[in-house]
């Protein structure tokens, strides 16, 4: 009687004052039980769900999404007080997510670095570096951070010792050029004590002029860089909280809600115990999938026992969740990268068993692994002593996932398939196909990696980027890749037939990345029930010509019902 006597009197408002279409909306919510928090409606919505639907508008409650659907089946769920978003036909698609990120190592000190990821000159990057001097005293240090090529510059080269030295006489220099090696002005040699009589660290080595063997300023290597870089200061923790979320931020910037982020050298607990806070006081605009790994030398069991006790004491939060295990668990069976280690490893007997007690332990808890294999033949190795301990101890309550694979063989994704593990997708190769061409051959380089025979395998795949050192951050670049096969220097070097489609791209950075985590039933896609991440586009990923596709970004970003980013019609809901 009640609701009937409730709807007579929304009937006589709607008489009352006209039924003109906003007075009209008004009195139809108050009828509504249960209005909605949020809603974004009159766009495009790319739900990403089975069948790849397209929406008008979405309802968000409570930090999730309730109805999704036309204009006219959401607007009940407008109330007095749900915030309503006009897209005006703008393109919404799920929170993109990065399967495979070093996404908090590079935000602890993303203040205190230059950053050459988007720049299309190197002309750009030095004027930085100049602009820089002026608002640092004498003898503090500049640093750029990796993730960028020379070949995506229109110079098509690298800086030079001497460049530095005039732009920045006072101020020590350090560029980072991928995991490959470091370029440092005289400043930054003298600050390091690095002379022309100085040894070459095991495994690395300063670069010398062959004819007088004075230094060039290159640091050549993991170990020589790692030299330099380990030296340099970092930010204080109260510092890098805002580091983090800037770096955050621009990641937000790019539709990016989620990563599968890991902590590697350079993240530890307490590192860990400050994004647990900032995920308590909503400062974290992301969702941290966060894996850990041994970082010295010894026992690496040990070492990964230790960490999970650690974690224990911080709590599992919606935005900050301890996933697993990763990287190179035990040293030794890591392979690097194609451009410092092209032939691969031989994984050694004492380290295959070193990692069979590991994958025992991990058997035993249920965790989840991430693993680091760049080449098939490493692949190989790893999958002997996982079927090993499958066979007796199976391992089937976790996620296993082999990240890059960038060689990957039928044999392989036949023996990972029925193990039920996945594939992290990267797009290093964006920067260097080039340079893998020469240390590989055209006729493999050209199916790396074989996307077209992972997505027709059925194996569970997620994309990202392995950034901020070893590629670029952005997922534009990189779906831009996944779709093209292109690299930034313009080569159509990956066989066309082995490039996915916009929708299949998408669905790697979406719910193939959610599965990575065992999240496929929280998120990916924009679902009733689902967590409410979501990105609205400047422009249509579906029909924007393919050029367009990596200088996407995103003028909306929402993470859990909450604004995270907004810019152009949106910067006025953006979080001061």
């Amino acid at each position: 009687m009640k609701s009937a006597l409730k709807l007579k009197l929304v009937a006589l408002l709607i008489v009352a004052i006209g039924c003109s279409g906003n007075e009209a909306n008004y009195a139809r919510s108050l009828a509504v039980k249960t209005a909605a928090d949020m809603v974004l409606r009159g766009g495009k919505v790319v739900t990403v769900d089975g069948a790849f639907s397209i929406k008008q508008a979405v309802a968000i409650r409570d930090g999730r999404f309730v109805a999704v659907g036309s204009d006219g089946e959401i607007r009940d769920y407008i109330g007095q007080g749900t915030r309503v978003i006009d897209l005006l036909g703008r393109t919404v698609i799920p929170g993109l997510i990065d399967s495979h990120i070093h996404a908090t190592v590079a935000g602890l000190n993303w203040d205190a670095e230059l950053h050459w990821e988007l720049n299309h000159t190197l002309a750009d990057g030095l004027r930085q570096i100049a602009t820089a001097t002026k608002g640092k005293a004498p003898g503090n240090w500049i640093v750029v951070g990796g993730g960028w090529v020379p070949t995506q510059f229109a110079e098509r080269r690298f800086p030079t010792r001497e460049e530095l030295d005039t732009l920045a006489p006072n101020h020590p220099v350090y560029i980072q050029y991928l995991r490959q090696g470091a370029l440092l002005n005289s400043a930054a040699l003298a600050a390091l004590g690095i002379t022309s009589k100085t040894g070459d660290p095991a495994g690395g080595k300063f670069e010398r002029n062959s004819n007088t063997g004075a230094l060039t300023g290159w640091l050549q290597g993991v170990a020589a860089w790692e030299f330099a870089y380990n030296k340099i200061p970092r930010l204080s923790l109260a510092d890098a909280r805002q580091s983090l979320r800037n770096c955050f931020r621009e990641l937000n910037r790019l539709a990016v809600t989620s990563v599968g982020d890991l902590h590697t050298a350079g993240v530890n607990f307490a590192h860990r115990r400050l994004l647990a806070d900032m995920a308590r006081t909503g400062d974290l605009s992301l969702r941290v999938n966060y894996y850990i790994a041994p970082t010295e030398p010894g026992d690496e069991l040990e070492q990964l026992k230790l960490g999970a006790e650690e974690i224990k004491n911080l709590g599992d939060h919606e935005r900050f969740r301890f996933a697993g295990f990763a990287e190179t668990l035990v040293r030794g069976s890591g392979d690097g990268d194609v451009l410092s280690n092209p032939q691969g490893v031989q994984i050694s007997l004492e380290a295959k068993e070193k990692f069979r007690r590991i994958l025992r332990y991990f058997a035993e808890t249920g965790h989840s692994f991430h693993l680091h294999a760049t080449q098939d033949s490493t692949a190989r190795q790893l999958l002997d002593v996982i079927e090993q301990v499958h066979a007796t101890t199976p391992l089937s309550r976790q996620r296993i996932v082999f990240a890059h694979l960038e060689d990957a063989t039928a044999e392989t994704l036949a023996r990972i398939k029925r193990l039920g593990g996945g594939i992290a997708v990267q797009d290093r190769l964006v920067l260097t196909a080039e340079r893998n061409v020469e240390l590989w051959g055209e006729a493999k380089t050209r199916q790396a990696p074989p996307l077209r025979t992972m997505l027709d395998s059925g194996i569970p795949l997620g994309a990202g980027t392995d950034a901020f050192r070893s590629a670029s951050y952005s997922p534009m670049l990189s779906l831009w890749w996944l779709i093209t096969g292109k690299t930034v220097a313009g080569s159509a070097i990956r066989d066309p037939s082995q490039n996915a489609s916009r929708a299949e791209a998408l669905r790697l950075y979406t719910m193939g990345s959610a599965w990575m985590t065992s999240d496929e039933g929280r998120k990916g896609s924009i679902e009733v029930g689902k967590f409410a991440d979501l990105a609205v586009l400047n422009a249509d990923y579906l029909t924007v010509p393919p050029e367009q596709i990596r200088s996407l970004a995103s003028l909306l970003t929402i993470v859990g019902g909450q604004v995270v980013y907004g810019a152009g019609p949106y910067a006025a809901v953006a979080p001061k």
